[in-house]
């Protein structure tokens, strides 16, 4: 299968499904990010706390920790990326040439804008495909008012180690996310979906729609 994870920023697709693509490539399944800006931003003052370059790099180095080489970086505004055509056809022509079996992308009723954006762009993007997976919100982007709704549970025990690697890998956002709390954090979100299930740790979806196969079957 071609799987296509699309993320507004360099951290996004780690925090949320990491584990998942991890898995996904280490059964033989090819895994494409697209990641709609650069990621480098300021604080409300408008001091610079994460330049663009070093985003980039951390990013980079933290989908390579999950096996991910396949990387498209775009420029949009790191704050500001909205549900308009310009961000819809961008997404689209991706789609249209790599020609993914599965998307995942931000969950719709995200508390951070640019997610939002970004979920409703991909939404739009991917209207004749058919399997299309919303990654789970993590605190301090996922307290929104519309709970999300996990419908879908991939085991990640063999590739949790990868996830909680990448992570690390991005320096410049650990102390912003609070350092080792931030990790702990996602692993115990990990943990908790995990127990749901009756596994060790998890990563949990919701399904916009999901096309059934088979010949394929729907577990990665």
């Amino acid at each position: 299968m071609k799987i296509l994870a699309v993320g507004a920023h360099l951290d996004d697709i780690e925090i949320a499904c990491g584990g998942t693509l991890a898995k996904a490539i280490e059964n033989g399944h090819q895994v494409k990010a697209l990641i709609m800006s650069k990621s480098g931003y300021t604080d409300k003052e408008g001091q610079i706390q994460r330049e663009d370059e070093v985003a980039v790099i951390e990013g980079t180095n933290a989908l390579h920790a999950l096996g991910i080489s396949d990387i498209d970086v775009l420029d949009f505004p790191t704050k500001d990326i909205p549900f308009q055509s310009e961000v819809v056809n961008t997404i689209d022509v991706c789609m249209s040439k790599y020609n993914p079996d599965i998307i995942f992308t931000h969950h719709p009723f995200d508390t951070h804008q640019a997610h939002v954006g970004v979920s409703n762009a991909t939404i739009a993007a991917a209207r004749r495909k058919n399997t299309v997976f919303f990654y789970e919100p993590i605190t301090p982007s996922g307290r929104s008012y519309v709970a999300f709704r996990p419908q879908l549970y991939i085991d990640i025990e063999s590739t949790i180690e990868k996830k909680i690697a990448s992570l690390r890998e991005h320096k410049s956002e650990y102390s912003k996310f609070g350092a080792e709390d931030w990790i702990t954090g996602v692993h115990s979100r990990c943990g908790f979906r995990g127990y749901e299930i009756g596994k060790k740790y998890a990563e949990a979806f919701e399904v916009l729609r999901i096309e059934m196969s088979f010949k394929q079957g729907l577990l990665l």
